[in-house]
């Protein structure tokens, strides 16, 4: 019996370089994408009911999380995980997770309480309005 024949395949470097400039700009682009998801800041009217004293209240259609840390303070995020842009979704005790690899971030200022996300959740701007909030 013979053995098969090895196939060779030569990669020139103007191949590699192709490949390794497209693999960049697929990266930068996903990275202004990102950004410009995280920082969307158009205002959004939000009823208070619901979100109690202590609480937090995520808003997936808006991508908001807002939380009342005291009576009448409220405090809102975006609810976009800083890992890697999952939402995040569970509110658990005084954290809220991120489902896609178990960030972690703190109701009360969005400061990361576990990783793999380094940074904390933007902070957005409330403004209470009778029963209503508007977050931008």
């Amino acid at each position: 019996m013979s053995a098969d024949p090895i196939t060779t395949t030569s990669v020139t470097r103007r191949t590699a370089l192709t490949g390794a400039c497209t693999l960049c700009a697929v990266a930068v682009t996903g990275c202004a994408v990102g950004q410009a998801f995280r920082s969307d800041s158009r205002p959004v009217r939000i009823p208070r009911a619901g979100i109690d004293i202590g609480g937090a209240a995520v808003f997936p259609e808006h991508r908001i999380l807002v939380t009342q840390p005291s009576d009448g303070v409220y405090k809102a995020f975006s609810a976009v995980c800083t890992h890697q842009g999952c939402a995040v979704t569970e509110i658990a005790g005084d954290v809220v997770k991120c489902p896609c690899h178990g960030s972690r971030f703190r109701l009360a200022d969005g400061s990361v309480a576990d990783g793999p996300a380094q940074e904390p959740l933007p902070a957005r701007t409330v403004v209470v309005d009778s029963d209503t909030l508007t977050v931008t």
